[in-house]
């Protein structure tokens, strides 16, 4: 009894913690089996499928042509988890998971280091539940390979910048070379800047220019040299491919300065027309929720602290976000993942200031703000649970008897403090996490007709000859076990006996040019990557709905 009355508080309450943290790695987790709902994951398969079956990891192609839009390394991880694991959604999001787990270990050491052990726990169960990063962990793309990379490399440069070790120069150089060749040299700001920044604020310019930091610069380089090389034999070889229209077209130079730079300056040959300065400001209100209102108020104050010049124990967060949400800001290219990123530093900025709160029990502000946030997204489940579906009431009730649960332990171990509050918070973004992965997610790949196709052909036609007489999305010909033959409107028109997928404007053209042809099966499809209202309300869904057919031509 004495001895755990002298144990430090937090050893104390260490259970919670680790409790709600499992729960939060698994549902990050979750819905790793969850079939493709946007088209990006199924582009990005089918690339990395062809570089698998092929073994070219040289080329990135695309229906036989050559594609270029992203740099290689994540469709490396994705070919080498299919030699390993088969061709299947699993296996492509394998890699893409154990990089964001990285980028959680890396965000534990980084606020460790700097704010002991509670804070590490608070800023890894923050980034674990923040809406996006759940969200992109079952549709994904590129980000978490970049957080994970983007973590690793700033940790181990830190480590560099207290004191020469060749294992973090040479971990850091790897990272960051990784991470250039997962989405271009744009990264090198974040990495960059959370160094520079703390150099600055600390005062210690000189030190930039240390001898060590150029060897870095260089081995940096080699790293990402197989980028170099791969497109250079693929594009710079060979000026007579036609890439975007127009010959000559340099695949070095598009990954040094149009994939990324000429994106945000708006110069490259993908351009946008339009971009608002606050998209990101009120895109975080949803995307780093529950956390979002917290992590406005540690912004302001950060800033103001700098603009104060308030000694901080590091400005590597401060540093490599703030830079990175500017640049976000101005560009004319504006999707809400970009900030995913840099959650990590957000995370650990938001930690330090709940564990303030935590220590001085000056809880007023938090505690409204997280109550009122709770109440809010249970509320919306609710609602959406009654308008989107009404007969799913029994999983619904078990995942709300779930966070009573959660919410007793919680509080029976904490009490009603703001520990305790915290990891309700949690439980709520877990339970809502939860909903959308096992029934909002699910309802969704139903009304998916390039899915739902693909599996009802390998059911009932397997190993026959299929064609597809329209651009039908990625996940048609990821999940066809048989290969997909793609034909215009006029080459179809002139099959006999074959199995044909078109789409409702393909039917009517058919019918108008009297062609004989035999529905075998409709397929209901909902074409938008966003969830409408009239989507979601149950009885309205039929309106925004349109239709595939699986038809057997000549008949």
């Amino acid at each position: 009894m004495a001895d755990s009355l002298t144990m430090p508080r937090f050893s104390i309450q260490k259970k919670p913690y680790l409790f709600v943290l499992v729960l939060a790695i698994l549902i990050n987790v979750a819905g790793i089996g969850v079939k493709y709902f946007t088209d990006d994951p199924s582009l990005y398969s089918m690339l990395a499928r062809t570089m698998a079956q092929t073994s070219n990891f040289t080329d990135l192609i695309y229906h036989g042509g050559d594609w270029l839009d992203k740099p290689h390394f994540p469709f490396w991880m994705a070919a080498l988890s299919f030699k390993v694991f088969g061709i299947n959604t699993i296996a492509y999001k394998i890699p893409a998971l154990l990089f964001f787990f990285m980028s959680v270990a890396y965000t534990y050491k980084l606020a460790q280091k700097f704010y002991g052990t509670e804070t590490a726990i608070i800023a890894i169960l923050i980034l674990l539940t923040a809406q996006h990063v759940v969200m992109s962990n079952t549709d994904i793309r590129a980000e978490p390979y970049i957080m994970g990379l983007l973590m690793g490399a700033v940790y181990h440069f830190y480590k560099v910048k207290e004191r020469f070790n060749w294992g973090d120069i040479l971990l850091a150089s790897l990272f960051t070379g990784c991470a250039v060749m997962t989405k271009g040299i744009y990264l090198l700001i974040p990495i960059g800047f959370a160094i520079i920044g703390d150099y600055i604020f600390k005062k210690d310019i000189k030190s930039l220019f240390a001898w060590k930091w150029l060897l870095a610069a260089v081995l940096v380089l080699l790293f990402t040299l197989p980028e170099i090389y791969t497109l250079y034999v693929q594009f710079d070889l060979h000026p007579e491919k036609i890439i975007f229209g127009h010959p000559g077209v340099s695949g070095i130079h598009w990954f040094l300065w149009d994939s990324q730079f000429g994106r945000f300056s708006n110069t490259a040959v993908i351009k946008n027309t339009h971009g608002d300065v606050f998209f990101f400001l009120h895109t975080l209100l949803w995307a780093f929720a529950p956390w979002s209102i917290v992590l406005y108020c540690c912004i302001f104050k950060s800033i103001k602290n700098l603009i104060k010049g308030v000694v901080m124990p590091e400005y590597v967060t401060v540093s490599g976000a703030f830079i990175m949400l500017l640049i976000f800001s101005i560009s004319k290219f504006q999707l809400p993942f970009y900030t995913n990123i840099l959650f990590p530093f957000l995370a650990i900025i938001t930690a330090r200031f709940v564990k303030q709160i935590i220590d001085s029990n000056q809880s007023r502000f938090f505690s409204i703000t997280q109550y009122t946030i709770a109440a809010l997204l249970i509320a919306t489940i609710f609602v959406l649970n009654f308008v989107f579906e009404p007969e799913g009431w029994l999983l619904f009730l078990s995942m709300l008897v779930g966070l009573v649960l959660c919410t007793w332990y919680v509080y029976k171990s904490n009490g009603a403090g703001i520990r305790a509050l915290f990891l309700f918070t949690c439980c709520v973004s877990i339970f809502v996490n939860a909903y959308l992965i096992f029934i909002v997610y699910p309802i969704l790949v139903k009304y998916k007709g390039d899915v739902q196709a693909a599996q009802y052909i390998n059911q009932n036609y397997p190993n026959q000859k299929v064609i597809a007489a329209f651009e039908v999305k990625n996940a048609f010909e990821f999940y066809m076990q048989a290969p997909v033959t793609f034909m215009d409107e006029a080459q179809a028109e002139k099959q006999q006996n074959v199995l044909t997928l078109i789409n409702e404007d393909v039917k009517i053209a058919l019918l108008r040019d009297h062609i004989s042809f035999k529905v075998i099966k409709s397929f209901d499809h909902y074409s938008n990557e966003n969830m409408t209202l009239p989507f979601l309300i149950e009885d309205e869904r039929a309106s925004v709905l349109t239709h595939y057919y699986l038809v057997l031509m000549g008949k």
